[in-house]
């Protein structure tokens, strides 16, 4: 008999079927047990009556405990009405098992798999088990939706996914926040974005995007920053400036909220979240204009400075919910100073960016913007920024041999996942978090104390 899910069960009413999957409970009803029994579809409540299970199943009955894997073969019975779920995808019907074999045993589990009051440390530490929780498994059936929104709109507007090298020669941004390795006796650093190669790319394709991980060796502590994260990065040629970066940027948003509306009804339910509101034009200002807004309507003293602290970040985004029902906001024209050194000038505007970051409830997710495209602007800028042009030959060379006004953005999945499903910490919106003390378990734990 072929195996079905939990799902495809249901559609079987009245016939026999195989089912397998995990244990995620069990409950005795006098000599009656309720199994619910948990595959990648759903749960399905499985009844297990003696007098319908044959001699070997009613022998093993008894150690069937939380997490054991087992094969059940039963008939799809429809559940008494006052017995129906609308809330799971099998909540309409049952199995009535006639055998089941255990495939694999579980210990004992060593706490409350779906403990609402876990601390980090503890989920993180048991983070292999700790996965397969019903809400921690609906965060990452909302990020994969996310990330084929993402995918799904670009090749729409007619995007060429390319695969990114994550070791590069130099640092992308500057700076000294880059992981450093040995390259066969050479020097050699993980990717801090796919900047370079993403513009190069536009020489190519004219429209290119890529996903993937990316690396920053900050030291820091909060609850929005992590060492390695998933960056969904596009780039377009031929623009007029950063507005239309913008606009592209506005409408795959909105087709990633989309891509998790129509696919995670049941996995926002368990996580209690909500949908963002988006008026049909997002709203923009100026940094200088939200900076006033800021000073005048929240008493901020931010008049002339270059960027947000994160609260006034969350201002912002109270204003632009308040002003425009609208939980996205853009920014533009941060000052040169404050940006890559292969961001635009704005020719009307001296001294600020043709750049932007998009906040989403009061949190910046993408930072974007047009970039410079003529060969010796960008190289004169390199060497403003106090670097060699010597350092960047490889990323120059199709700037030297004719490259289109172009922009684009990078985007932090998880900080996305984050905003969008209200989590305290990036690392719940992380499958596999990796931060300055932790890679899996906590570094002083598998490898003793920092040298």
């Amino acid at each position: 008999m072929e195996r079905l899910t939990n799902v495809q069960a249901t559609q079987k009413e009245g016939e026999e079927v195989l089912i397998q999957g995990w244990v995620a409970a069990r409950r005795n009803m006098g000599k009656i047990a309720f199994v619910d029994l948990r595959d990648r579809s759903g749960i399905m409540q499985v009844v297990m009556v003696p007098a319908e299970l044959d001699e070997t199943s009613n022998e093993l009955l008894s150690k069937i405990r939380p997490e054991f894997v087992l094969s059940i073969k039963g008939v799809v019975n429809k559940r008494g009405e006052k017995q129906i779920n609308e809330d799971m995808p099998t909540g309409t019907v049952e199995v009535l098992a006639h055998s089941f074999e255990i495939l694999a045993e579980a210990e004992t589990l060593p706490y409350d798999l779906n403990d609402s009051e876990l601390k980090t440390d503890t989920l993180l530490d048991n983070l292999p088990l700790n996965l397969r929780r019903d809400d921690e498994r609906a965060i990452f059936k909302v990020q994969e939706s996310l990330i084929k929104g993402f995918r799904n709109f670009l090749y729409q507007e007619d995007f060429t996914e390319f695969q990114c090298s994550k070791l590069v020669a130099g640092a992308t941004e500057g700076g000294a926040n880059f992981f450093t390795l040995d390259y066969f006796g050479y020097k050699a650093y993980l990717a801090q974005s796919p900047q370079f190669y993403k513009q190069m790319s536009v020489g190519v394709f004219e429209r290119a995007f890529t996903t993937g991980q990316v690396y920053r060796a900050e030291e820091h502590d909060t609850n929005r920053h992590i060492n390695e994260y998933t960056s969904l990065d596009f780039e377009m040629g031929f623009i007029k400036d950063h507005t239309d970066v913008m606009e592209m940027t506005e409408n795959v948003v909105r087709a990633m909220i989309s891509e998790v509306a129509e696919n995670n009804k049941a996995d926002l339910k368990v996580l209690q979240a909500t949908l963002p509101e988006m008026p049909d034009k997002w709203p923009s200002l100026k940094l200088n204009e939200a900076l006033q807004i800021l000073h005048d309507e929240f008493g901020e003293d931010c008049l002339g400075e270059p960027d947000f602290e994160p609260h006034q970040e969350k201002l912002l985004g109270e204003y632009a919910k308040k002003t425009w029902n609208s939980d996205f906001l853009f920014v533009t024209h941060y000052p040169v100073e404050k940006r890559p050194m292969y961001t635009y000038e704005d020719e009307q505007d001296k001294g600020f960016t043709k750049s932007f970051d998009l906040l989403f409830r009061g949190q910046e997710m993408i930072t974007g913007g047009q970039r410079i495209h003529n060969y010796e602007q960008l190289k004169a800028n390199i060497e403003k920024w106090g670097l060699d042009p010597k350092d960047f030959e490889f990323y120059l060379m199709p700037f030297k041999y004719g490259m289109p006004p172009h922009g684009g953005i990078g985007m932090g999945l998880e900080r996305v996942t984050m905003s969008l499903l209200g989590l305290n910490n990036i690392k719940q919106a992380t499958y596999l978090p990796r931060d300055q003390v932790r890679i899996d378990l906590p570094l002083s734990r598998i490898q003793g104390e920092k040298k």
